[in-house]
């Protein structure tokens, strides 16, 4: 259930493991969601649970559901609690960079190695650095730039603007919804169908396993379910049995033709002052921010997109076409924690990979080896103290 970074990936990797595999998705096309508007970026070093600070303006109207998310998330950001969430989520994502070094390798799919974190203020840079010791410590490649080194990697980069920047050489950047495609072709060969456009409506249980779910176009029975579903209606979500904490942290994301390409960054980058990421996509640049709570609603309007827009403009003067670009609001299917969720809760044959949120890229690889060695049966391949699914 399924069919965007997490469901595509643990789709293949059941396939290679002999399974038939059935893909259902409300989608017309593979990575419509939450994957398709994504910045690309594998940021393997920057694996820290969100402060409030990242998680941005609270809900303005009363939503039960998010008070709850909202109290755990606090919870969980301090002492004790912070350190087991950070070390959860490292194992998860260095665990997750290896599998997909070697997935596109097979696929023959390119990402870009070295990824620059921008800071403009000489006092953000130093905490930054500071902060990211845990990561060295943890065996992350970390460096600290001054101007000309930052100008040296990306010539076209307005250096003025900025104190600084930590660089991660082996942090990756790609185009994640054509990923999701190339691998969805290659599933297609081994035998894996995608049911399309066509909205999961409910599941059918006995006693403690399901027996089927339906769909708009019918009923679909198989042996075993995966959820890897993003953002979730609550209905469905009711019905799934254990404790499914995600909630959509809302994000804009803008696709904008490069004009020039000497002036056009070389490197994926986040300039964290503003909280805005970029990547370049061949001959258009991806652009990506905001952290919003808002409900479930998809709508934009215009001045979503204007710290976006003035990010690029001050950093890359002359770069990209902004009269057309193609903008899209974003659901980050997000827990409390920031980290996924594995495992079978109520029943014994729903099998859960979900939560990815705003690491989906650098996740999904290492989520879906995970969930196809469980549902096989196999032990996991990694501690999954802190991610497992709960029950009710």
């Amino acid at each position: 259930m399924g069919a965007g970074l997490a469901g595509v990936t643990t789709a293949w990797y059941l396939a290679k493991s002999g399974h038939e595999v059935v893909v259902i998705d409300r989608e017309p096309e593979v990575a419509s969601a939450a994957s398709y508007g994504s910045t690309g970026i594998i940021a393997a070093s920057r694996a820290y649970p969100w402060t409030a600070a990242e998680i941005g303006q609270p809900l303005r109207r009363f939503d039960p559901e998010f008070w709850v998310w909202g109290v755990q998330h606090l919870v969980l950001r301090s002492g004790r609690s912070y350190r087991r969430v950070l070390e959860a989520k490292v194992r998860l994502v260095r665990y997750s960079q290896e599998v997909m070094r070697e997935l596109v390798a097979e696929l023959g799919f390119p990402l870009k190695r070295g990824v620059l974190y921008l800071y403009r203020d000489a006092n953000e840079l130093q905490s930054a650095w500071e902060r990211a010791a845990t990561m060295r410590s943890l065996g992350f490649t970390i460096e600290k730039l001054q101007a000309a080194a930052i100008a040296a990697l990306e010539p076209a980069l307005d250096v003025s603007r900025l104190a600084g920047a930590v660089y991660a050489p082996q942090d990756e950047a790609g185009d994640a919804a054509h990923f999701c495609r190339t691998l969805a072709a290659q599933c297609r060969t081994r035998g894996v169908t995608f049911y399309l456009e066509n909205e999961i409506l409910s599941i059918e249980p006995i006693d403690v396993r399901i027996r089927e779910v339906v769909t708009r176009r019918g009923r679909v029975r198989a042996d075993a379910f995966v959820c890897a579903l993003g953002v979730m209606d609550r209905k469905l979500r009711e019905q799934l049995g254990t404790q499914v904490p995600v909630y959509p942290v809302k994000g804009f994301s803008a696709t904008l033709p490069i004009v020039d390409p000497q002036r056009a960054p070389k490197h994926a980058a986040i300039d964290e002052t503003r909280r805005v990421a970029f990547a370049p996509m061949g001959e258009e640049l991806r652009v990506t921010g905001g952290a919003k709570f808002a409900g479930y609603g998809r709508e934009h309007e215009p001045q979503h997109f204007a710290t976006l827009f003035d990010t690029l403009k001050q950093l890359y003067p002359g770069a990209v076409d902004y009269g057309r670009a193609r903008m899209r609001a974003c659901q980050r299917p997000m827990t409390p924690e920031t980290t996924p969720r594995f495992g079978t809760g109520r029943y014994q044959n729903l099998w859960f990979n979900i939560g990815l949120g705003h690491m989906g890229f650098a996740m999904c690889a290492g989520a879906a080896r995970i969930t196809a060695e469980l549902l096989s049966g196999n032990s996991a391949p990694i501690d999954l103290e802190g991610l497992r699914i709960r029950r009710h």
